[in-house]
Formats: structure tokens, sequence, C-alpha cells
């Protein structure tokens, strides 16, 4: 009653719901979705096959940005203009990186040092995820670093110099008045939105954990702000790339429920402790949490091809 058989794995519910529970928490606090944790962890931990890891994660992502949308719409966090303006293309987006994952997922395996056979699509996956979760984290590092050098340059009455986003003028533009930038180009944020959705598609992860480091270090949005912004996006994002992924067969929904089971709440306690630390706090906390899954994802890599 309380374990499922997920192709030739026994996968225990409370294990996945109290998995859901520290995802909700993460996803509540930084507005990401928490894919780029759950992903990594359905495969590593409970061994599913990592077509059926991208769908499930995205699915359960479903009930998760609702959650954490209307939290954050509770505290007034973030700017919606943004999430409009990259909706068409993110779910073009979504579309090519599903169709990426069953291309790749249909190019078999190699031969690793010991002879032994290694999936194209999981060691292909893993790269990308190391990739894109360092890039995150350097942006996040340079952000707090940058944090710093602007509050000594405003000690001594240095001009500072707007977000380097901010700075890329090509037209069309758009104002910001939530967040308090004057304008920004749509063109810009559109192919953010196309570069979001594709991760979506193609990793299970909502797009959240990239677009997040863009937005507080690209546009200068505080952590809280861009926590909010990038929910109802992501929402489009994993509603599409779960209908994409469900018709090729990579989803199981008894996997997704029990996940959301516990991020559902795990949500709204992340919400609320963004509302209550420090910027500061949460950037470097956000880098931490980026650099130990790149660890993790590491180890594998390496085990795999040795």
């Amino acid at each position: 009653m309380w374990h499922v058989l997920v192709g030739e794995r026994l996968i225990s519910l409370p294990a996945l719901a109290l998995c859901g529970l520290g995802i909700g928490v993460i996803a509540g606090m930084f507005g990401i979705g928490g894919g780029f944790l759950l992903t990594p962890i359905l495969h590593l931990i409970f061994k599913l096959p990592m077509p059926i890891a991208v769908g499930s994660a995205l699915c359960q992502k479903i009930g998760t940005s609702i959650a954490s949308f209307l939290k954050h719409r509770q505290y007034r966090h973030g700017e919606l203009r943004v999430d409009w303006i990259m909706l068409g293309a993110s779910l073009l987006g979504v579309d090519a990186g599903t169709r990426l994952l069953t291309w790749l997922s249909d190019a078999g395996t190699f031969t690793n040092a010991a002879g032994r056979p290694v999936s194209i699509v999981t060691i292909t996956l893993d790269v990308c995820y190391a990739a894109m979760l360092l890039f995150a984290a350097s942006m996040t590092v340079n952000a707090v670093r940058k944090g710093a050098t602007d509050k000594r340059r405003s000690a001594v009455g240095s001009r500072l110099s707007a977000p380097a986003l901010v700075r890329v003028r090509v037209p069309p533009y758009v104002g910001l008045p939530s967040v308090g930038i004057e304008s920004v180009s749509v063109t810009v944020m559109a192919y953010i939105g196309f570069a979001t959705g594709l991760l979506s598609g193609l990793l299970g992860i909502g797009g959240g954990v990239a677009m997040l480091p863009v937005l507080v270090y690209g546009y200068g949005f505080s952590i809280r702000d861009a926590a909010g912004t990038g929910i109802l996006l992501l929402f489009a994002n994993v509603l599409v790339g779960t209908f994409e992924h469900a018709l090729r067969g990579n989803v199981d929904l008894r996997v997704a429920l029990a996940v959301l089971a516990g991020s559902s709440i795990g949500s709204q306690i992340g919400a609320r402790a963004t509302a209550r630390l420090s910027s500061q706090t949460l950037r470097v906390s956000f880098a931490a949490l980026l650099l130990f899954t790149v660890g993790a994802i590491g180890v594998d890599v390496v085990r795999s091809l040795s």
C-alpha cells in the first residue's frame, strides 16, 4: 500500500512525500519550482529512468507553482509584466526541449571504461544540469559581490551602474514599475523566456533556477521580487511540458502526486521564510544549494564513466 512499482523499482510513497516537503520549501523560498533538485533526486536516489524523472518532476510542479504564486501575490512580490512578455517564447522553448529529450532517449547507450553500457540521455542531462547550475551559482555569487561593492560605492557617494541586461538597448522597450526599472528590452526578455522553456522541457526543472539569477544579477531585482516574478511563467511551462511528456509516456502520476502532497505544504513554509530572511542570506543559501547539487551530479557522472 505504501510502495509502488515504477519500472523495475519499488518506490516508497512516504519517502517521496518527505522529499516533496523539502522541495516545496526550496520552491517557496526562491520561486524556482525545485525541479533542479527533484529530477536528480528521483534519478540518483529513487533510481527512476531519467525521462520518467523529468516528466514526473514537471507534473508535480503544477501544484507547487500554483501554491507559491498565490503566496507571493499575497506578499506582493514580483513584476507580472515579465511573465507575460516571456510567455510565448517560453512555451516554444518547452516544445523544443521536450523534442530534444525524446531524441536523446532514442540515441541508446555507449560503453564506459569498465565495459558497462551507459545511457546517452542520462550522461547528457547530467552534464547539462551541472553546467546550468554552475552558471546560476556563479551569477548568484557575482550578485552578492556586486551588492557589497555597491554598498561601498554608495557610502562614498559614487554613481552606481545599471545592471547588465538593463543596459542592453534593443527595441521595443517596456517599463517595470513594480520593481523600479524604467525600461528594458522586450526582445532580450523573449530570448531569455525561450531559454527558460528549453531547460524546462529538457530537464524537467520549470526553468526558474536559471531565471532567478538572471533577474537578480542581470536586471537588479531583489531576490524576493525575482522569486515572485517567475512563478506564473513557470506554471505555464510545467503545464505544457507535463502534457507533452505525458504523451510520450514519461509521467508517473503516483510519483508526482506523492511528491506534490509534501511540496504543497513546503511551498507555503518557504514563501513565508522569504518574507522574513534578508536578501543576502537568501542569495548565499541559494548559491550553496546549487554547488551542493553540482557536486552530487558530478559524483554520479564519474561513477557512470569509470
